[in-house]
């Protein structure tokens, strides 16, 4: 349980180290791992945490900072990391979170934000006696009951074994047929020495044994820390060696491997071969210079199809960037991408893969985001990538992120225009998502008069929909049903039934024809949705359409199907974090198992949403008082069934199931909660993961079926199947298949 990272090369020495810092964090509740830059605190950070892991019931959790840039997004982050959904307040909703959890929160690259996380865990050890903090940082963060362990450079005296044996593994990264031997170990330790044990300084040393001997390596040493050295004596000389290697090997890069490496520092979080390719002015060039970047050890490789920058390599990397002109290049990126990734999920074609590329590039979002939003001639720009993301911040669960974005955009573009108009309603949205319905209708009225007067009729039909979704959440639900049919007819009109929120619309006016007493009507409206759904593949609005489908059943007396219903419903809103939709769901799952007299376990999924409301934000129930007043009668007819203790009882057991997301989830959908650890099938020579996607293909999942069932992207899905094929020297997936029922003995 946890999100703690896998090791990309192996961990070399440390063992003094791992025992001290792990007895110091063994006696206090906060351990700050201190040192200068590239030291190798976040490499002892990750091993101490993975020692003992074991420790801590609720896991361990890590969260890389480095990329974020406001110290007011620090709480947003943390959250993130744990899956919950952003509030007006995360750092309280996290302190509540983390109450009465036991686990270890890892925060790596602290130092550039250090007084809000010195306010955030502060927080949260007064908030949460179960848990302890373990952060990496070059300042210590000044918290109360704060233990510090300084971390040394690797020792390069009589003792430098293990940074010899660091040497040489890198080295053999780059240069197989390097081996240590008597006649070149004082040579490498006399590099060693001479980079003062930096386990950064080292790697990036061994890396140039691609292309230079031992000898070389020393001599260039020498020339280049005379040079980098010279005005630079007020700081320490770790400092001034780690500083020195990142510029020597800098200069050590061609011209054009140099303006790349300066030109990648814009990326926050990592970025693809195409984003790289969209900031350099050499585009056509790129893959090979790209390459040789890699092989310096400079770029970091994640499988070959995702690149990233140690923090230190692109902190110096941007100070080579004289203007905004490659900031720019990078907004305009992802700005385009947005706006197609937008496109796909109106139309509902790849929703899933449009959810997962935007999460993987949602820190070079934010920084985009930053820079046009901060930048004098940029806001414009800003508006738009707001409003492009509209899919992620309302159906993702980032609307508090989105609403904070969007308003920040409104007050920068004053001007009426269509790209303000469409911010307006997606705040609007928003909003009311967070349960704050009575905030949302002014939003709503400026959208829709700039519509009228502009003759938007695509604009106005979706405002017209917000201000019926207004008067639906206050209770006046005859009022919103002729707004929802007018919306949905417009829209149609103008746009056609292939669009996602043409669909969603279907879910919304269905949910106020049942309310308002008419299940049958509101029964069939869904139907059409659900077959224009089908129509196309639509998934995400596929997911609201069950749930009015299920509203229906459970109002008819039919508790059975409207459960089915529920069940495909939140399995399809899982696939998109959207934790709003999956808690609403399970609301009607409380109501529906406590009507068909199953009161114990509806006792213990009314504990899953009294636990999971809090984590979508705002208020629960999405502010709606229809939900609330049937939410009311729900605790009511279970507790009187039950009696004050079976009820606390039952209640309590599901709040404990329910520590995470998805694990609610696997709870509230009637799985074992905590399994006990199956027997580990033979698997031949595949990885689990490999053995996962080969039961899939052998069910006759395509790549696309095998992504979504996994929650990976498509490509990712192919990758797997093409290794499985070369491992097992086959050529057509039916092989698979025959050697998985050969294995199992069927």
């Amino acid at each position: 349980m946890g999100t703690l990272p896998a090791e990309l090369t192996s961990f070399v020495g440390r063992r003094r180290e791992l025992t001290d810092a792990r007895a110091l964090l063994a006696t206090g509740r906060l351990l700050t791992l201190t040192g200068v830059g590239g030291v190798g605190k976040t490499r002892l950070a990750l091993r101490l945490a993975a020692q003992v892991r074991r420790t801590f019931p609720d896991g361990v959790w890590f969260v890389e900072l480095a990329s974020v840039e406001e110290p007011q997004l620090v709480p947003r982050v943390v959250n993130a990391s744990f899956g919950l959904r952003d509030t007006d307040d995360p750092a309280a909703e996290l302190a509540r979170f983390l109450q009465d959890r036991s686990l270890l929160l890892v925060l790596d690259n602290c130092e550039h934000l250090v007084t809000a996380c010195a306010q955030l865990v502060g927080l949260l050890l007064r908030a949460a006696p179960g848990i302890r903090v373990l952060a990496t940082s070059r300042q210590v963060l000044g918290v109360e009951g704060e233990h510090l362990y300084a971390v040394p450079p690797m020792p390069v005296d009589d003792q430098a074994e293990d940074v010899v044996r660091l040497f040489a593994d890198r080295a053999v990264a780059v240069a197989p047929d390097f081996r240590v031997d008597d006649g070149n170990g004082p040579q490498i330790v006399e590099i060693c020495r001479r980079l003062d044990g930096i386990p950064l300084a080292v790697e990036l040393a061994a890396a140039w044994l691609r292309v230079l001997t031992l000898d070389g390596l020393l001599s260039r040493l020498d020339d280049r820390f005379v040079l980098l050295n010279r005005g630079r004596t007020t700081k320490a000389s770790r400092q001034q060696t780690l500083e020195a290697t990142v510029a020597w090997s800098y200069e050590l890069c061609s011209p054009e491997e140099q303006e790349l490496w300066a030109r990648l520092s814009v990326f926050a979080g990592g970025f693809d071969l195409a984003a790289a390719e969209a900031v350099s002015d050499r585009p056509d060039d790129v893959l090979e210079l790209l390459a040789g970047l890699v092989d310096k050890s400079v770029v970091q490789s994640e499988g070959g199809t995702r690149f990233h920058l140690l923090e230190t390599l692109r902190q110096y990397g941007s100070s080579k960037l004289e203007s905004d002109a490659v900031r720019r290049l990078h907004r305009d990126h992802y700005l385009g991408r947005a706006e197609q990734w937008s496109s796909d999920w109106r139309h509902g074609t790849d929703q899933v893969e449009a959810y997962l590329r935007t999460k993987a590039e949602h820190a070079n979002l934010r920084s985009a985001l930053e820079f046009s939003l901060s930048t004098p001639g940029e806001y414009r720009a800003g508006l738009r990538l707001a409003v492009a993301l509209h899919y992620y911040w309302l159906f993702c669960g980032h609307a508090a992120e989105g609403r904070r974005w969007l308003e920040q955009a409104l007050e920068l573009n004053p001007e009426p225009s269509r790209d303000r108009a469409k911010a307006l309603g997606i705040t609007s949205y928003a909003l009311s998502l967070l349960g704050y319905a009575s905030t949302t209708y002014s939003y709503a009225r400026e959208a829709e008069a700039w519509a009228r007067e502009n003759d938007d009729r695509d604009i106005l039909a979706h405002t017209v929909f917000l201000l019926g979704s207004y008067y639906f959440l206050t209770g006046e639900v005859e009022k919103s049903v002729p707004m929802f049919r007018a919306a949905l007819a417009d829209l149609t009109s103008v746009i056609g039934p292939s669009s996602s929120f043409v669909r969603q619309l279907h879910s919304a006016l269905a949910q106020a024809e049942i309310w308002r007493g008419r299940p049958e009507e509101g029964l069939a409206i869904a139907a059409r949705g659900l077959e224009l759904c089908d129509e196309s593949g639509e998934k995400f609005a596929r997911s609201a359409l069950l749930f009015a489908t299920a509203l229906s059943e459970w109002m008819l007396g039919r508790y059975d199907a409207a459960a089915a219903h529920l069940t495909e419903g939140i399995r399809l809103a899982q696939c998109f974090n959207d934790i709003a939709g999956a808690v609403t769901w399970m609301e009607l799952l409380c109501w529906t198992t406590a009507a068909s007299g199953r009161f114990e376990r509806a006792a213990e999924l009314l504990g899953v949403t009294q636990k999971l409301w809090p984590a979508v934000g705002g208020r629960s129930m999405l502010g709606s008082l229809l939900m609330t007043d049937a939410h009311e009668t729900c605790e009511r007819d279970v507790l009187v069934a039950l009696g004050p203790d079976r009820y606390a009882a039952a209640r309590a057991r599901g709040a404990a199931a329910s520590s995470e997301f998805d694990h609610a989830i696997t709870y509230a959908l009637g799985r074992v909660a905590s399994p006990q650890p199956a027997a580990v099938p033979d698997r031949g020579p595949l990885s689990a993961r490999e053995y996962q996607v080969a039961e899939l293909v052998a069910e006759g999942l395509s790549n696309k079926d095998i992504a979504l069932r996994l929650v990976i992207s498509r490509r990712t899905a192919e990758s797997h199947v093409v290794h499985i094929l070369d491992k097992l020297g086959f050529k057509s997936r039916s092989q698979i298949a025959s050697w998985l029922t050969a294995l199992r003995g069927v």
